[in-house]
């Protein structure tokens, strides 16, 4: 899987970097708004992706190490630091399943709307607490599954028809225990809708009009469950549905 997603972002970097999806997404307000970055801290914002997170909170701490397996996304999301004019971001190839940095370097670890990617997440989860400080914190946002596994399975296979790189949702009960597994207490724990435009999705996974044409479909014919889950809403030719997130902060206990 990682190489389906090393493919799939690498030629699609520049798309996801210029998405206003992930740039100026209200949820991104909200983790800033939660874990409220202080000016001394040492950031590390993981599966960077198109920077956006990494950024965010660039213009709030001392400095951010942005991390990536595809070095076309980390080219992109070069760019558009550049292009704020921010200096306090290094870039590097990395996986989220075995950081090169040494344990308890950060103040605060972000990973955000990628662990879908990841096949290990529990090992990923483990990862952020390992090189996160004592008396520290983890915010990972994601996409969640329902609880129902026939609709999540149903779900999770629409999506990794649009994206292969696309491993699998999480459920909130999943993501409170691979954070308690990791020996992270969770200090914040939320749900929000993210509201997607179905032609803008299929767009920026460059997803072939014979696909996506058998997406929509599968989309509106889709179960009742399935619908009930991403609100899905049609009007006129125009598709739209949510996509749920999870907003968990877990804080790193303080060696006593």
């Amino acid at each position: 899987m990682r190489q389906s997603a090393e493919t799939q972002f690498a030629r699609n970097a520049e798309r996801y970097a210029r998405s206003t999806v992930f740039a100026d997404s209200d949820n991104l307000s909200m983790l800033l708004r939660v874990v409220d970055p202080q000016p001394h801290w040492q950031t590390l914002d993981v599966a960077t992706g198109g920077g956006h997170t990494a950024i965010a909170c660039a213009a709030r701490t001392r400095h951010v190490t942005a991390t990536d397996i595809v070095p076309q996304m980390l080219a992109a999301a070069g760019r558009l630091a550049r292009e704020r004019g921010l200096t306090n971001i290094d870039f590097a190839l990395a996986d989220a399943e075995a950081l090169p940095h040494p344990d308890a370097t950060f103040d605060l670890v972000t990973c955000r709307i990628a662990p879908h990617h990841f096949n290990d997440p529990a090992r990923a989860v483990r990862e952020m607490a390992r090189v996160c400080k004592p008396g520290a914190w983890v915010a990972v946002i994601d996409g969640i599954a329902p609880p129902d596994r026939a609709v999540a399975d149903e779900i999770n296979r629409w999506e990794a028809e649009r994206d292969p790189s696309h491993v699998a949702l999480l459920t909130v009960n999943g993501w409170s225990a691979l954070f308690c597994a990791a020996g992270l207490e969770a200090a914040h724990l939320s749900t929000l809708d993210l509201r997607l435009d179905f032609d803008e999705h299929m767009q920026r996974a460059d997803v072939d009009a014979q696909t996506a044409a058998a997406l929509r479909r599968r989309l509106l014919c889709g179960s009742p469950a399935m619908h009930d889950w991403l609100k899905v809403a049609v009007e006129g030719d125009t598709i739209t549905f949510n996509w749920p997130l999870i907003l968990i902060i877990g804080h790193k206990a303080a060696q006593a």
